[in-house]
């Protein structure tokens, strides 16, 4: 966290925005919220309007991945003449950036770990503006989008950990429903048939019918008890 690396992006560089033309950005269930609720927008709308989904390799659950086909320019659908659209929402990955984030399961609890990505075209780290990698962090708001994605990554990670199993595609629906698509989820849970088939309480839905964050919070926990299960 210590370690110190010098980088500065601003619009007055040539390469301004250009690493927003080719990202690889995997979106947390809190990098989801926040974008909706920026946008205005639905989750299921959301969804299916900027993402794509695909299989983790190890655990064999469905990742959610800004979708860059979308855009008619290629590259971001939130990049526009002046920057970042979303930039007061922008997913953690892109608050980290130069600095790429790994997480891997130990047996004391997660682990972090971090690189400087170097592109070749960016200018940003011809600079004397220093950072170490928690300096920079604080700098970009990303414990809140950290706090509000770690419990999911635990649960991707001990999954992958337990190694890759047949899953059937209704509980991968599932996990992306109750993960991802929280509006689609609160509505499931006011079904009285949806409330029996996984025992859930009609109070805990009380609790979170107004509120997307406990909301989140209640589906993490109700995820890693049924992942335990299967």
């Amino acid at each position: 966290m210590q370690s110190r690396f010098r980088f500065h992006c601003h619009a007055g560089l040539d390469c301004f925005n250009r690493c927003c033309r080719t990202p690889t950005i995997i979106l947390s269930p809190y990098d989801i919220l926040r974008l909706k609720q920026c946008l205005g927008i639905g989750s299921e709308e959301f969804l299916q309007r900027y993402t794509r989904q695909q299989t983790e390799e190890l655990s064999n659950l469905p990742l959610i991945l800004i979708d860059t086909a979308v855009s008619p320019a290629g590259g971001c659908p939130f990049l526009g003449a002046n920057g970042c659209t979303v930039y007061a929402d922008r997913p953690a990955a892109c608050r980290l950036f130069p600095i790429t984030m790994g997480s891997r399961l130990t047996e004391n609890g997660v682990e972090d770990y971090y690189f400087c990505r170097k592109l070749d075209y960016c200018q940003g780290f011809a600079t004397d503006v220093e950072w170490t990698v928690e300096s920079w962090q604080a700098n970009q708001g990303f414990a809140e989008f950290e706090a509000g994605r770690r419990e999911w990554l635990e649960i991707i990670l001990e999954k992958g950990q337990r190694g890759r199993i047949a899953m059937e595609a209704q509980f991968q629906d599932l996990f992306a429903t109750m993960a991802y698509d929280l509006d689609r989820f609160r509505s499931l849970m006011a079904e009285p048939a949806f409330l029996r088939a996984y025992g859930l309480d009609e109070e805990a839905l009380e609790q979170v019918k107004d509120r997307d964050l406990a909301l989140l919070k209640f589906s993490y926990r109700y995820l890693e008890s049924i992942l335990i299960a299967t």
